[in-house]
């Protein structure tokens, strides 16, 4: 294997491990966030609802972010976009450092 072959290996090697870590990542963090949008809407299957939130993401790009938005409103619980984004950023930020262990 020539020196450039090792190199793009070496690339697509670290690519698909970035790539694994953001998605555990992000899956933390819907399952973080399903038990506090489960908590705001003073529903008791916490976890269920995380499982479900983790699930959404899959299905979907930012399912997630519509499922909650979609269950607030109709639980009637205020809640603005961007307090949204901003409450799921920090949790990627958190679980990030988590997994560093920092």
């Amino acid at each position: 294997m020539t020196a450039l072959k090792k190199r793009a290996r070496a690339l697509e090697d670290e690519f698909a491990h970035n790539e694994t870590l953001m998605f555990r990542a992000q899956a933390r963090r819907n399952a973080l966030l399903g038990f506090w949008a489960a908590s705001a809407m003073h529903r008791m299957d916490g976890e269920r609802y995380s499982h479900e939130l983790v699930a959404a993401d899959v299905a979907a790009p930012d399912g997630a972010y519509e499922r909650i938005r979609s269950d607030f409103r109709t639980a009637g619980v205020r809640c603005s976009d961007e307090d949204l984004r901003e409450r799921m950023v920090t949790l990627l930020k958190d679980v990030a450092r988590e997994m560093r262990g920092f």
